[in-house]
């Protein structure tokens, strides 16, 4: 930086600004830099230089902050996303990441090199108009435990991948002991997906995914709901995802609360005795139903 004619205290922390080798070190000197420098007219502009170096270093130690916190929260716990979060657990190269990638149609590394997924891993499926979010989990490590038991319970559903290269009745014991301490299943529910084949070298036929798909709908009770304008309009491309068991009231309340309040009744064909039958708000819904719906 340019001389100032100012006093020693001003060149002996640009001397260190000069040498220093962090970002921490530069900073103090540029903060006793700033201090020490003569404020006058003539001296403006390099103060507004080590004003400029100043922010410029407070701007990379927020970024970095910001990289490091996303970085730890990505292997950790991940925001769920669509209707359901799925957890993929299995021992080590059981082929936990095939069939992720298989369900996704992603290409995460996925061989015969043991805890490769180092990581959990997100993905979405569509199946059937209803997005699933999966987490490719790592193989399952004394010291990974905690954090992988917390991940999973976590999920709505778990997945559990056997080896069947390896002897299936050891590996079911060991979840099934986990399912009955509640160290990570809690009330929820598992399906075994057991390959045929080589795990490693893309086993999964497509019957076997859609027998995955469908158990995966099935354990989680979730039902498509389609709404149905007065015009006559259906949207068959977004429909709302509900629990089994949810009632017109239900669906008027997740599309908005006012329409929930001043619900008067509604229109349903699918599962109704008649279509376009007149429905109070305690009407059960099935999987599939179009639904009108009229305010008061």
């Amino acid at each position: 930086m340019a001389s100032l004619n100012a006093g020693p205290e001003y060149y002996s922390a640009e001397g260190r600004y000069q040498s220093a080798k962090t970002r921490e070190n530069k900073l103090l000197a540029l903060k006793d830099m700033l201090k020490f420098a003569p404020k006058h007219k003539g001296s403006q502009s390099i103060l507004m230089e080590i004003k400029k170096k100043i922010s410029a270093l407070r701007d990379e130690e927020k970024i970095e902050k910001k990289k490091k916190a996303g970085k730890k929260g990505s292997g950790d716990f991940i925001k769920k996303q669509g209707a359901a979060q799925i957890s993929i657990v299995g021992i080590v190269n059981s082929g936990k990441s095939c069939l992720f990638n298989r369900l996704c149609n992603l290409k995460t590394p996925s061989s015969e090199v043991q805890f490769e997924t180092q990581e959990a891993v997100p993905g979405m499926m569509d199946y059937e108009k209803i997005q699933f979010q999966f987490l490719d989990l790592p193989s399952i490590t004394d010291q990974n435990k905690a954090k992988y038991f917390a991940v999973a319970r976590m999920s709505d559903l778990c997945i559990v991948v056997l080896d069947p290269l390896q002897d299936l009745y050891p590996q079911k014991k060991f979840f099934e002991e986990l399912a009955a301490k509640k160290m990570y299943l809690v009330s929820k529910k598992a399906i075994l997906a057991v390959e045929y084949g080589d795990p490693q070298y893309d086993a999964y036929s497509d019957e076997d995914l859609e027998f995955i798909k469908k158990a995966i709908k099935s354990n989680l009770n979730l039902i498509r709901i389609y709404t149905k304008s007065p015009r006559g309009e259906i949207d068959k491309d977004k429909p709302f995802v509900m629990l089994y068991g949810s009632n017109v009231s239900d669906i008027a309340k997740q599309i908005h609360k006012d329409l929930y309040t001043n619900l008067k009744y509604a229109r349903v064909w699918g599962s109704a005795k008649f279509s376009g039958q007149q429905v109070s708000g305690d009407f059960i819904l099935k999987d599939g139903d179009v639904v009108e719906l009229h305010m008061k």
